[in-house]
């Protein structure tokens, strides 16, 4: 595999990119196998699908302006929050923990918004 995509290939989980007039989500990257699985809504069925690194660059690259909403935001740091029971962070749904470090915590967060980024895509 060439290495320029192995590099690149860890930041692509959470990137949007559009494709035939629909909002795609990058779930997850196997570089070895050189695939992403990538998610999609279409007829309000949720898809996913696998595509060849080298297109899911391309279409990032073509939609470099597309970002999930508040993933790296301060807002989005402040909604972590520590307690003598462990770690929480809140959302509109209520609040989500405990996690046993800040780490886990944020990471959990994080895979909630790109979750919820995906259901409304």
């Amino acid at each position: 595999m060439d290495t320029h995509y192995s590099s690149k290939s860890a930041r692509f989980a959470g990137r949007l990119f559009s494709k035939q007039g629909r909002l795609h989500l990058v779930l997850d990257v196997d570089a070895e196998q050189d695939q992403a699985r990538v998610g999609c809504r279409v007829d309000g069925e949720h898809q996913v699908f696998s595509m060849p690194i080298a297109e899911v660059s391309r279409l990032l690259a073509a939609n470099s302006d597309l970002q999930l909403d508040g993933l790296q935001s301060k807002e989005t740091s402040n909604r972590v929050v520590g307690s003598s029971e462990g770690w929480y962070f809140e959302t509109r749904e209520g609040t989500n923990g405990p996690f046993h470090s800040k780490t886990a915590a944020r990471e959990a967060l994080e895979q909630h918004v790109i979750a919820a980024q995906g259901e409304s895509a």
